[in-house]
């Protein structure tokens, strides 16, 4: 019956043209022709005086899930995913036909497979930036071999927090039952993350902020798998990057657990 879910979430996602674009395909694909278009800009001045890592290109491309500015894109597909059944009045018509386990795993399978095709094409972004980049003139670095696990590392990274802000998008729409409140929300969430990791810094920041807020836990174990400073000289911790990626894992746990609960409990022969 979970596949039955997943395969109906799966045709009427791909049916909402908008909803499928803006959420998962607008960000690689523009940051794709930013990244073209700045390249030939240059190049068609003169040779591009660049000294590119093929490596740390993709993996900083991967890293732009952790983004806020991005991470709206991600929500608004989230938000249309999570909130359609409710904006539509249509949960009482797919009830009778499932459970409403199933119903919900669905969508959140849907959502993170898109999710990671989205990082996936971000990637590739990055890839062919690169490669285009070469061919104007400019001078590129293999990725060393321990590339594969670094761009793995950070991909994981961002997908769990991405992920993160999906499930809190669907708990949202759970208590709301409508699309302007879990969007409005889950915007402020992930720019709170943000400004939280701008005000306390990651070097100095107490191991149990990293636990209030997510997205500093996501950055941090980002920066550890790339091997990334977080300050002038400093380098993230072993021991504090496996709290943060316990951390990531318990906000996901809770906001599934959450949201199931509340679903399996809800009224719903208005919608």
């Amino acid at each position: 019956m979970l596949a039955d879910a997943v395969a109906a979430e799966t045709y009427k996602v791909l049916r909402q043209r908008g909803g499928l674009f803006w959420g998962f395909c607008a960000v690689p694909l523009s940051v794709l022709l930013f990244n073209l278009m700045l390249d030939t800009w240059i190049g068609t001045r003169s040779p591009l005086p660049l000294a590119l890592d093929f490596g740390q290109q993709v993996v900083r491309s991967l890293a732009l899930g952790g983004n806020p500015i991005f991470q709206i894109f991600f929500i608004a597909g989230a938000v249309s995913i999570f909130s359609g059944e409710y904006r539509w009045e249509t949960w009482r018509l797919l009830t009778p036909r499932n459970s409403r386990a199933n119903l919900m795993a669905a969508k959140v399978i849907l959502y993170a497979a898109l999710t990671g095709l989205s990082l996936a094409a971000l990637g590739a972004a990055g890839a062919l930036h690169t490669l285009y980049a070469a061919a104007l003139g400019a001078r590129v670095a293999l990725p060393g071999v321990d590339f594969p696990l670094t761009a793995l590392g950070s991909s994981l990274a961002s997908w769990a927090e991405l992920l993160l802000l999906g499930l809190f998008v669907a708990l949202v729409a759970i208590l709301s039952r409508a699309m302007i409140g879990p969007l409005i929300a889950a915007i402020s969430f992930a720019f709170a993350q943000a400004m939280a990791l701008l005000i306390l810094g990651a070097a100095s920041a107490a191991p149990h902020w990293f636990a209030v807020f997510p997205g500093m836990s996501a950055w941090y174990l980002r920066a550890w798998m790339t091997g990334t400073e977080i300050a002038p000289g400093i380098f993230a911790q072993t021991a504090l990057a496996a709290l943060c990626g316990l951390f990531l894992l318990g906000w996901i746990g809770f906001l599934a657990t959450a949201a199931l609960l509340l679903f399996q409990r809800q009224d719903l022969t208005r919608e």
